[in-house]
């Protein structure tokens, strides 16, 4: 039997509260270990503390727009100087927003369009998280 962080360790951030504990209480059902963040600079801490602990997270799925906090591009950027090789998703309902159509650009391995089934979730979750190389879309 899977212990629940044998699938791997998810960083969650979405401000929407709902969407938050759904994912999380879906994710961990599946297996995964879920920290969720509800904007950027939450998201930022608990990657800082993820390296402090040498339990960095295998997947990051962060919002793209965060109306009262930092959103998905301001936070990548940040990630990136934290840890250069950190795998991560943008998510967003704005399908034909620029950085879901360049993502690569901004250091996204993949998009997420919502609304989301949650079986592209966890598909995608898993294959980003077993491939040390991936690049999804």
């Amino acid at each position: 039997m899977e212990t629940p962080a044998s699938r791997g360790n998810i960083l969650f951030m979405d401000d929407d509260k709902d969407i938050r504990e759904a994912t999380q209480e879906l994710l961990l059902h599946c297996g995964f270990s879920v920290a969720v963040a509800e904007d950027g600079l939450q998201a930022i801490s608990m990657y800082e503390q993820s390296i402090a602990k040498n339990a960095v997270f295998d997947v990051v799925i962060l919002d793209l727009v965060v109306p009262r906090g930092l959103g998905a591009k301001e936070t990548i950027t940040r990630l990136h100087s934290l840890d250069p090789s950190v795998k991560a998703f943008v998510a967003s309902g704005y399908s034909n927003d620029y950085v879901m159509d360049n993502y690569k650009e901004f250091g996204f391995c993949g998009t997420l369009a919502k609304p989301y089934n949650f079986d592209e979730l966890l598909e995608a979750i898993t294959e980003l998280a077993a491939d040390k190389s991936a690049t999804l879309r």
